[in-house]
């Protein structure tokens, strides 16, 4: 009965020291570069207005909401490759803008879903949002996800590079 509380007692002091190692071990990273294209005109916009406020702050678009599903791609132009597409909407303040958006990917190395969330302020580049969660290849990701205008000359085809760092638990 000794010799068996004895090896229980070291068992419980290995499990003690052995765990902050392996909750506190080095995450996995990774970092995607995708290309967001944009559409604001007829006859295919991916980005609409469903709510429009009115008053004197309308001018700048306080309290309007937008939907979107832009197409992703591996490329800015308009010949890259389609890897999925990116539904959200966006809130807009006063000062601050609120978006939320999901990538959703396909590709050789699997399918899979990015959760992105946050505010940034009005006509501010880089943007930087959370990555708050993933699904499929990108299940336990976290991080965040850099912004930057590619090409906004072309309402037809308004595109974003979106520099996603990652981190697996």
């Amino acid at each position: 009965m000794a010799v068996s509380q004895i090896v229980v007692k070291i068992l419980l002091v290995c499990s003690i020291f052995c765990m902050p190692a392996l909750v506190l071990g080095k995450k996995e990273e990774k970092m995607l570069t995708l290309y967001v294209h944009e559409s604001r005109v007829p006859p295919n916009p991916t980005l609409i207005t469903v709510v429009t406020a009115t008053g004197n702050l309308s001018q700048i678009g306080f309290g309007s909401i937008q939907v979107f599903s832009n197409v992703l791609k591996d490329g800015p132009s308009n010949d890259s490759t389609v890897i999925g597409v990116e539904p959200g909407f966006v809130t807009i303040g006063k000062q601050n803008i609120f978006v939320s958006y999901t990538f959703t990917i396909s590709g050789p190395e699997g399918n899979g879903t990015l959760a992105v969330q946050g505010q940034f302020a009005l006509n501010v580049w880089p943007r930087e949002m959370a990555v708050v969660g993933g699904t499929g290849i990108f299940r336990y990701a976290n991080g965040y996800d850099i912004s930057e205008i590619v090409d906004d000359t072309n309402p037809a085809n308004y595109v974003t590079i979106h520099k996603i760092y990652l981190k697996f638990l």
